[in-house]
């Protein structure tokens, strides 16, 4: 994807999001009077700050993160240290998750500050100059922000979806007797708001995912061929751990989870590098194999369809964008 029109395609769906926000807060706002609306305000915008607010902290404890000591990770340091210096930011704190599941992410608010992290899998997999690529697709989350805008646009569907449930249970407990037949369309119309404004939202995060990975490759030296090993050797890794793991649960021994193959949220999902839900089958082959391996895969209509639900864009198209910055 260019970099042009990867920027038309970020500005089109933060374009799209305020369009189906506005659209869908005119016809409830003319269908209902405004005191549900308000209440819903009341409730959900106060309840997203206390998350944000506390979100950095509800990260550390799922993924049992905490600071990666400096003389103990050094290479790590310095990687976040030169690419700071290079991109011009401040330093972000560098952070380590014991989880054996490989990836990475960015986090962090004014609070507690920007942090990067890596979980021990990840070391464990990749090769330093991999590692370093990963750093530079998560440097430019945090160069972008993105922490902040994501958590800003996610408000916008839990509303319509708290306003169509609190509908419905207006039409329920009395207001049947009066116009229950129009509250229940309302209510509809507000859930059918609110998955229309969470497509376009995983439509922004997967965008996010591209600019990122544009981000690392082009700041970090031979950024694109480094990120793509990273990426496919993380992939990789997890339908072995998801592998390992399922075989572990048949036997009575353990499950996916203990293995330190979380299935997460697609909220928490969001802030890694890769998606943990990996449906491949591990590859016993070289780097520069599996990227090619990758690149070829036809995803198919089921797979492209399923996209569309989630947070990252399928493999194969990442590699393929990668190509575009050698």
């Amino acid at each position: 994807m260019g970099t042009l029109r990867l920027k038309l395609g970020m500005m089109g769906s933060v374009a799209l999001i305020i369009g189906i926000t506005t659209l869908g807060a005119s016809i409830i706002l003319n269908g209902v009077v405004g005191l549900p609306l308000i209440w819903t305000l009341v409730f959900i915008v106060p309840f997203f700050f206390i998350q944000w607010y506390y979100g950095p902290r509800m990260v550390e404890y799922s993924m049992r993160v905490e600071e990666a000591p400096e003389n103990k990770y050094p290479e790590l340091h310095r990687t976040v240290e030169e690419l700071s210096r290079k991109i011009g930011i401040e330093k972000p704190e560098v952070m380590i998750s014991d989880m054996e599941m490989p990836n990475a992410f960015a986090y962090g608010n004014f609070s507690t500050g920007k942090k990067v992290a890596v979980t021990q899998g990840l070391l464990n997999t990749l090769e330093e100059e991999e590692v370093e690529a990963v750093i530079g697709h998560e440097m430019g989350h945090i160069a972008h922000n993105d922490a902040e805008v994501m958590m800003f646009i996610s408000i916008l569907p839990a509303i319509f979806m708290m306003l169509g449930r609190s509908l419905l249970w207006s039409s329920f407990l009395g207001g049947r007797r009066r116009n229950g037949g129009a509250l229940i369309v309302v209510a509809l119309g507000a859930m059918f708001f609110y998955f229309l404004l969470n497509l376009a939202i995983l439509w922004f995060s997967r965008l996010r995912e591209y600019y990122a990975d544009h981000f690392g490759a082009t700041n970090v030296f031979e950024g694109s061929r480094k990120l793509q090993e990273g990426l496919v050797k993380i992939e990789n890794e997890m339908a072995r751990l998801k592998e390992q793991g399922g075989q572990a649960a048949r036997a009575g021994s353990a499950s996916s989870s203990s293995m330190g193959l979380n299935p997460f949220g697609s909220g928490m999902k969001a802030l890694f590098i890769a998606d943990p839900d990996v449906d491949t089958k591990s590859e016993n082959l070289s780097d520069r194999e599996m990227v090619d391996k990758y690149k070829e895969k036809d995803p198919g209509i089921g797979k492209r369809l399923f996209e569309l639900f989630t947070t990252h864009p399928e493999l194969s198209k990442r590699l393929k964008a990668l190509d575009r910055y050698r």
